[in-house]
């Protein structure tokens, strides 16, 4: 096996560890792994910034995070902790527009990035693939909402 093959394979079984590879077959997760990349970020780092453009979501595979947003006073609030198989930064896919909160490493963290480019590329590639992975997304951010919705209720 070539060294792109052992890395392919290296993302897909640290994607089957996931909750994301439930809905997923086999071959899926194969081909989804493709279009991935690892990245690491050490206990304390940014993964990235408040007002950032990178269009990138990230799969927690190893670690915690926490999603930080100043408040008037320019005090970092930690909004919510985010833990192995949940991702953050999967608006940026969708719209490009700047990071709204500032996200944080709080131990050694693994992930699997998706960046826009290679989520284009695979919608090109394997588009029925492609499908499905955009309704567990758009199902992901509705689900989101909705838990913030209903959080909001209580300061109004």
């Amino acid at each position: 096996m070539t060294e792109i093959g052992h890395a392919f394979q290296e993302r897909a079984k640290m994607l089957e560890t996931t909750q994301w590879a439930n809905e997923f077959s086999w071959n899926e997760i194969e081909n989804i792994s493709k279009y991935l990349y690892i990245s690491k970020a050490a206990k304390g780092s940014a993964i990235f910034n408040e007002g950032s453009r990178n269009a990138e979501m990230y799969l927690i595979v190893e670690g915690s995070v926490n999603v930080v947003k100043e408040d008037v006073s320019n005090r970092g609030k930690v909004l919510s902790v985010i833990t192995k198989g949940k991702v953050i930064g999967e608006m940026a896919l969708f719209d490009g527009q700047p990071r709204s909160a500032k996200v944080i490493a709080t131990d050694d963290a693994t992930m699997l990035v998706l960046s826009r480019d290679n989520l284009e590329r695979l919608i090109d590639d394997i588009p029925k693939l492609a499908a499905k992975l955009l309704l567990k997304l758009g199902a992901l951010i509705s689900h989101k909402l909705r838990m913030t919705s209903g959080m909001l209720v209580d300061y109004i």
